[in-house]
């Protein structure tokens, strides 16, 4: 047995996430070594949309194309859809297209870190996704487990351009939502963060404070090999697929 599941980068490719998309591949060969072939990352990014995704507006545009990639991957044979965004662009259309699972890493990540720990807060990238991500998670109904959101004022496609003024404001604002907040564990709020983990991480181990700290790709991708694993999908009751009428759009 295998599972193959696709990692949908629901933005373009471009200099800006250069390194994100190496953590990825590097990821999936980790992977597919620990689970002696069983699971299987392949990592896409979609034809045409925005660069990044950090208002509804860029979501709205890039949803087609998401939508588009998702499709290929159920008749392409994946096992799995992962969206690989804290936003969780088009997760419930998606849901609606397709029967193989579809995974939101926002979704994936505030569940486990609820399980973990029961109050977390957010590391979020800019002012205006806080309300994206307030929303997102009252809709998840955990809203009542959210202890703060924390605000480190870097855009998605500068997150790699000063690695080290990324780590520290991540590192100060996951440090100031445990001790000044009162969460207990730390979700990041961006997929971009993927590479900060360990240094958060080791922060808390020399403050001697031991959280959970939750990154939401893999999350997202542990989430849903257990989901295959487990023989199950997202409900068609609650996800109806979409009824045949006229469309003056370009079909999927």
């Amino acid at each position: 047995m295998r599972i193959r599941i696709l990692d949908l980068v629901p933005v373009i490719e471009t200099k800006g996430i250069a390194g994100a998309i190496e953590d990825r591949k590097k990821l999936g060969k980790i992977l597919d070594e620990k689970t002696e072939g069983l699971i299987r990352l392949e990592v896409a990014c979609i034809d045409k949309g925005t660069a990044s995704i950090e208002s509804n507006y860029d979501e709205a545009l890039n949803v087609p194309y998401i939508l588009r990639k998702v499709k290929w991957a159920e008749e392409n044979d994946y096992d799995a859809v992962v969206l690989d965004c804290f936003g969780d662009p088009g997760l419930d259309a998606a849901r609606e297209l397709v029967e193989i699972p579809v995974i939101g890493a926002n979704q994936a990540a505030i569940h486990m870190a609820s399980q973990l720990a029961g109050r977390f807060s957010v590391i979020n990238i800019l002012p205006e996704t806080e309300h994206l991500i307030r929303s997102l998670i009252m809709k998840y109904g955990l809203i009542q487990n959210l202890a703060s959101i924390r605000t480190i004022h870097i855009p998605v496609l500068e997150l790699e351009s000063n690695p080290e003024l990324t780590v520290e404001k991540a590192v100060k604002a996951a440090e100031k939502a445990v001790l000044e907040d009162g969460a207990y564990s730390v979700v990041l709020g961006c997929t971009g963060m993927s590479p900060l983990v360990d240094a958060i991480k080791t922060h808390f181990t020399e403050l001697g404070v031991h959280v959970p700290i939750i990154e939401p790709l893999r999350a997202a991708i542990y989430t849903a090999a257990a989901v295959v694993l487990s023989g199950l999908s997202h409900s068609k009751v609650a996800f109806m697929s979409p009824r045949n009428k006229f469309r003056k759009i370009e079909e999927f």
